[in-house]
């Protein structure tokens, strides 16, 4: 395996934001991803800015821990420059997965790398579905196109929990990254989906998939507990 390269870059940058944005709170603002502004001031800089700042010491820590864990990986199996692709494309589809299911919500906020680190999870389990993976909500190891459907399965019912939206986490973010990153990775690999391969799209990326069609077509099935919009 190569060197960190590019992995190691993305950690270096979103540390030393971590760190320029401490007591600066206008710099802050000016980078997360709030729905509003990019709909209606055209700020598009937030897309893929909100991906390089954090809520907090811990947030950091666990994004970055992720991307050191996965990213040397991806950038092998896809090169540095792809795998760069995938992450910061993944940030950019998780924001605007949450423009598309917030539409009518203009004060939506988020940030943090999450979107695109679940990109490039995804992109590994397309490439290697067999690789047994685990993770604090998933302690025991499983293969990876089982940890995909199983992330993917508890994110979405979290979407929909009251607890789970008091928590200020963007599940709907980290949906959007790993639908990017898993559709970016059949595009950049393509092959011959083996059985474990083919329940990890129709089990892992799907629901994604028919999530925002469902709140598209059937907005009123959804988010019960958010109906102050």
């Amino acid at each position: 395996m190569t060197d960190l390269n590019l992995s190691l870059g993305i950690i270096v940058a979103n540390v030393l934001m971590y760190i320029a944005v401490q007591g600066n709170q206008s710099l802050l603002y000016r980078m997360i991803f709030i729905s509003g502004a990019v709909r209606k001031q055209g700020e598009y800089s937030r897309l893929i800015a909100s991906g390089f700042v954090h809520a907090g010491p811990l947030h950091l820590l666990f994004n970055m821990l992720t991307l050191y864990f996965f990213g040397p990986y991806v950038e092998e199996l896809y090169g540095p420059l792809t795998f760069m692709g995938i992450f910061l494309g993944s940030v950019v589809g998780g924001n605007l997965f949450c423009l598309l299911l917030f539409r009518e919500d203009n004060s939506y906020s988020a940030l943090g790398a999450s979107g695109g680190l679940f990109g490039v999870v995804y992109a590994f389990i397309w490439a290697m579905p067999e690789v047994r993976l685990s993770l604090m909500i998933i302690p025991v190891p499983i293969q990876g196109w089982l940890f995909g459907i199983l992330i993917t399965l508890i994110s979405i019912a979290l979407t929909q929990a009251k607890r789970g939206h008091e928590a200020n986490i963007s599940h709907e973010g980290h949906l959007g990254g790993a639908l990017t990153g898993g559709l970016a990775a059949i595009f950049l690999n393509p092959k011959t989906p083996d059985e474990h391969e083919w329940y990890f799209v129709v089990g892992g990326l799907t629901p994604i998939a028919l999530l925002a069609l469902v709140k598209w077509l059937a907005p009123q099935i959804l988010y019960k507990h958010r109906r102050h919009f």
